[in-house]
């Protein structure tokens, strides 16, 4: 049977083929792994840069839930002020007419009007004072009013002052 050329030939040629085979096997069982370490490298890479994101992401939400705050907190301060500023005109706008009551009251006399002024000025730097603190303290809208008399007096009218003795 080794004596038959056909026969060698054939056996060696199965060898050669069975050789190549095994060499073709291995190229392809080595690609596969390099394309394994790859892979793994790519998903480690991938996995840092996910951790990266969802940590920015969570930073990020953070901050923007802190900004609306703000936001939130300075659109109420915006309101408090457009609320005050309009109380303040009201006031003023009664002072005005308070004071020419007064001044039609005192026949025109300088020295009543000043008096008047003076008083009328303190009392509305008092009554801005209070809202502002009692503002940003209960963080309503203010009040602007007259202060409460002294206990057990009523509040003094104008035009009660000259019948007073």
């Amino acid at each position: 049977a080794l004596t038959d050329p056909k026969r060698a030939k054939r056996m060696l040629a199965n060898r050669q083929s069975a050789a190549r085979s095994n060499e073709r096997k291995i190229r392809y069982t080595s690609e596969l792994e390099k394309k394994v370490h790859t892979l793994q490298t790519e998903a480690t890479n991938l996995c840092a840069q996910l951790t990266m994101l969802q940590r920015d992401t969570t930073y990020l939400t953070a901050q923007n839930m802190e900004l609306k705050l703000r936001l939130q907190a300075f659109e109420q301060e915006a309101q408090l002020r457009e609320d005050l500023n309009e109380a303040l005109k009201k006031e003023l706008q009664r002072l005005r007419v308070q004071s020419a009551c007064w001044g039609a009251m005192t026949g025109g006399n300088p020295s009543f009007g000043g008096i008047f002024n003076q008083l009328a000025s303190q009392l509305a730097m008092q009554q801005l004072s209070n809202s502002v603190s009692h503002q940003h303290q209960t963080q309503h809208q203010p009040q602007v009013g007259m202060p409460p008399p002294p206990s057990g007096q009523k509040h003094p009218k104008f035009m009660d002052f000259n019948q007073q003795k």
